[in-house]
């Protein structure tokens, strides 16, 4: 879990940090059948491991200060790391709502065919790594 703390805020002289954007990862796996779509080349048939954004949030009082996508940019870069040294196919990211997606979309997330998750997006490594080294 990665965040970022509000120094100016009141809490913080109590010794009580105020969290105002944060992001998890995990590992998750993916079958073909949900990012197949997305893919160039062809996938086989048992998962494929990829890392999962389980929530990025910002809080409404930070809106506007680009943290998302700095937290964002965190997230690939740390993913990427990884990728070095364990198998990881992409990014995978469940939308908490429309807004969320055209967020994700912005930085080339495309949504894919997943039933059970409908706002289930996906990034491959290789855009991952491209924007990273863009940074």
């Amino acid at each position: 879990m990665a965040y970022v703390v509000d120094a100016s805020a009141d809490d913080v002289a109590a010794g009580l940090p105020t969290v105002i954007a944060f992001y998890t990862l995990s590992m998750a796996a993916v079958v073909s059948a949900d990012v197949g779509s997305v893919m160039e080349k062809k996938l086989p048939r048992y998962p494929m491991p990829v890392a999962l954004i389980g929530r990025l949030a910002v809080d409404d009082r930070a809106r506007g200060r680009r943290l998302g996508e700095a937290l964002l940019l965190d997230a690939l870069y740390r993913v990427t790391a990884a990728a070095e040294i364990v198998g990881c196919l992409g990014i995978i990211v469940d939308a908490k709502d429309e807004d969320g997606k055209r967020f994700y979309e912005k930085y080339d997330f495309v949504t894919v065919d997943a039933s059970s998750w409908p706002r289930r997006m996906f990034l491959p490594i290789g855009v991952a790594r491209a924007a990273v080294s863009d940074q």
